[in-house]
């Protein structure tokens, strides 16, 4: 049998997609139009009506489009297929495919529901872990750890782990920078075979505490405050304890000095057998990374590998998954970039380093499947001549190389295997081409479509699709890709406003060559675009840390020359050329009006970070070190600094009960735009936290609109 080891690479279901994307769009405001809005001025926008319907069809688009279920027949014989609503059976033998009803649908294989489904909010640790044997239950209750039987024993009551805990030395606690920026949404661990917990001790005391004021909009406020180290700022001390529960001991596990501030010690988990307790460490440059394994019963701890960069930051999160376990090792994969491009590795806790799995001038993605019995896993990877493109790859654990089972020159998402190995089902599909499911054989052959997605909604709406855009970046050598929205009805004999809509920051890839035919904005007649720049992942190592110590210069000259690209074309008005963005985008946006006046107009900055000073240590650091090493990166890419610089159209949103990205980061930019006299407008939102929620789409098309001069194609 496959052990699924990736749900993003498993298809989601309709309802859900469509809920992740409004949820997404919602925090930079794309859809609160949609809801009930008393902006009279927004509904008077020429082209509000049609953003409303395209906001709702770019729904549609998305929910219709999606390879929603697979279901492999047990006797292999046959495949059912969910897509655009409608079940398909496919006999694999025959390659014969017809219509079923829903009811005659293979009933779906037992999935066993995670223990603990609630998701804790955004920087936080889940308080509470049930043992795998049902018996017990973990807590952090007044920053100390209890655990307490879950059913009526007779000789067992609750036991106290941890006494002396507070809310700046916590246990079975971390840290809001731990949960944000290394994804520890867990501080407590439990051994296979429940004998065993372990759980953090954080110590934050010397970490600088941040206020933010509750209750704005009501009579009285309230002060929340929590620990947020930033760049340069002292770090929390990370320690590890394991309690072993037939004892009643607890064991330290050695992470390094106590005192020792200048790692991070996260990704904890116990090896499947339980008798070790597996952490990854990172040093404070995060240009180091360890796997460690410790002894549960001594807390004597192992390297088990290292990985670095000396010249960038390492992947703090390499893909890292276990593989059955044979003759007594214990054997996981892991995604080492010591190449310079993310290649799979097979290791093993006891013998270490065994097989190269994939290696060649591109990056592994993400694996899909692994399938134990056959010895062997599948893996997406970005080895085309387009190298947004996506192919299914598979690889022996023997080491003696990957092969491609996509056809070259295509984009494939969406991969399912069937149990046996023989099948696969890939859903094709690009930026300009509207998706199909595909059957393919093991070895790649293409068999059948199975169902193909239906566009002419689009043409009854005079959209075109979108384009995929390759430019130069500004070292004038590298490929840039992008995406290009036009306003519906599209004629190359007349001139629109471009705007740019950014995100360009570390970790995160806004263009996939994926289809997603319609951004709702340009009901309002701009041409919209997305590009890709230097420093954003999935390119290779080189490509990804351009902006090493630089962030704000490389990432945005990109983005200028991109523009610069465009302006070729002669149906863009040079004279009307926008930016917008939120987080990392709201940042470029801003920072566009400042190092670019000559070429932005006007710009929406939401949520902006506006010096890097402000930002917590860990993400920050990361790619900047600190501002005592580098002082002149953190002021070349700083708003603040540049401030002065001002001279087009600027609207500053943030929300005031930001805690990711504080609000003071607006404060500054403000209050040094109104020292240097330059004119500007914001919004601050009283309720909102990092997206802004309702409001935040309708003020800024209106900015928009006004500052671009109003010219907007009906």
């Amino acid at each position: 049998m496959n052990q699924r080891t990736s749900q993003s690479a498993r298809p989601l279901p309709a309802a859900l997609f469509v809920l992740l994307l409004i949820v997404t769009a919602d925090v930079i405001g794309l859809v609160p139009a949609l809801r009930a809005s008393a902006d009279d001025r927004f509904r008077e926008l020429p082209g509000y009506d049609r953003y409303v319907a395209l906001t709702r069809l770019q729904r549609r688009a998305t929910a219709e489009a999606q390879l929603q279920d697979v279901r492999w027949h047990d006797d292999g014989s046959a495949v059912d297929v969910q897509y655009a609503g409608a079940w398909r059976r496919v006999q694999l033998a025959t390659n014969e495919i017809s219509v079923i009803d829903a009811d005659a649908v293979i009933e779906a294989p037992d999935v066993e529901p995670d223990r603990d489904p609630r998701r804790p909010r955004r920087g936080e640790q889940r308080r509470t872990e049930r043992s795998p044997d049902g018996h017990w239950i973990a807590s952090s209750v007044d920053w100390n750890v209890v655990i307490e039987p879950l059913e009526i024993m007779e000789d067992r009551q609750q036991i106290v782990v941890t006494e002396d805990g507070e809310r700046k030395h916590r246990y079975g606690r971390a840290s809001w920078v731990y949960g944000e920026e290394l994804r520890q949404t867990e501080a407590m661990w439990w051994s296979p075979d429940s004998s065993r917990l372990a759980y953090y001790e954080f110590d934050e005391r010397e970490v600088p505490d941040y206020f933010l004021t509750d209750g704005l909009t009501e009579l009285r406020t309230e002060v929340l405050v929590e620990g947020y180290p930033k760049a340069g700022d002292p770090n929390p001390v990370a320690l590890l304890w394991v309690f072993d529960l037939a004892t009643e001991t607890r064991t330290r596990i050695d992470t390094g000095d106590r005192d020792d501030t200048g790692h991070y010690v996260y990704r904890v988990r116990f090896s499947p057998d339980g008798r070790e307790l597996l952490y990854q460490r990172t040093n404070r440059h995060q240009n180091v990374l360890e796997l460690v394994a410790a002894c549960a019963k001594t807390g004597e701890a192992r390297i088990i590998l290292t990985e670095s960069q000396p010249d960038a930051w390492q992947d703090n999160l390499p893909i890292f998954e276990f593989v059955s376990d044979r003759e007594g090792e214990t054997r996981f994969l892991w995604g080492s970039e010591a190449t310079g491009w993310k290649h799979l590795r097979l290791w093993c806790l006891e013998r270490g380093h065994l097989a190269v799995l994939s290696e060649g001038a591109w990056p592994v993605r993400e694996i899909v499947d692994i399938d134990a019995e056959r010895e062997r896993v599948y893996f997406i990877a970005h080895c085309d001549t387009v190298h947004i493109n996506e192919h299914l790859h598979v690889a022996p654990f023997d080491g003696s190389g990957s092969r491609r089972l996509t056809p070259a020159g295509r984009s494939f998402t969406h991969f399912d295997i069937s149990p046996c190995g023989s099948w696969f089902i890939a859903r094709e599909e690009a930026i300009d081409q509207r998706p199909r499911a595909i059957l393919f054989s093991s070895d790649g052959q293409e068999l059948r479509t199975l169902a193909e997605s239906d566009a002419s909604y689009l043409e009854d709406r005079g959209l075109d699709l979108p384009e995929l855009m390759t430019v130069k970046a500004a070292d004038g050598e590298t490929p840039l890709y992008g995406v290009m929205y036009k306003p519906p009805n599209f004629d190359p004999e007349k001139v629109y406003p471009l705007l740019l809509d950014v995100y360009g920051g570390p970790y995160f890839q806004r263009v996939r060559n994926q289809y997603r035919p319609i951004s709702p904005g340009v009901a309002f007649g701009y041409i919209i675009v997305r590009i890709d720049n230097r420093g954003t992942p999935h390119r290779g190592k080189a490509f990804e840390s351009a902006t090493y110590l630089r962030l704000g210069t490389v990432d945005l000259d990109d983005q200028v020359a991109a523009v610069r690209a465009l302006l070729e074309r002669p149906y863009i008005d040079p004279d009307r050329i926008g930016i917008m963005g939120h987080s990392y985008g709201g940042y470029l946006a801003a920072l566009a009006m400042l190092r670019y006046p000559e070429l932005f107009h006007a710009a929406v900055a939401g949520a902006a970070v506006t010096d890097w000073r402000n930002y917590d240590t860990i993400y920050t650091e990361r790619y900047m070190r600190t501002p005592e090493e580098n002082p002149e990166g953190y002021d070349a890419g700083s708003c603040v600094k540049l401030a002065g610089r001002l001279e087009g159209s600027l609207l500053i949103m943030h929300g005031m009960m930001d805690d990711n990205v504080h609000p003071a980061n607006a404060w500054q930019l403000i209050d040094e735009l109104q020292r240097a006299n330059r004119p500007f407008e914001m919004m601050m939102f009283p309720r909102a936290g990092h997206g802004l929620g309702r409001g935040g789409a309708a003020r800024r098309w209106r900015f928009l609109h006004n500052e671009m001069e109003g010219k907007v194609t009906e």
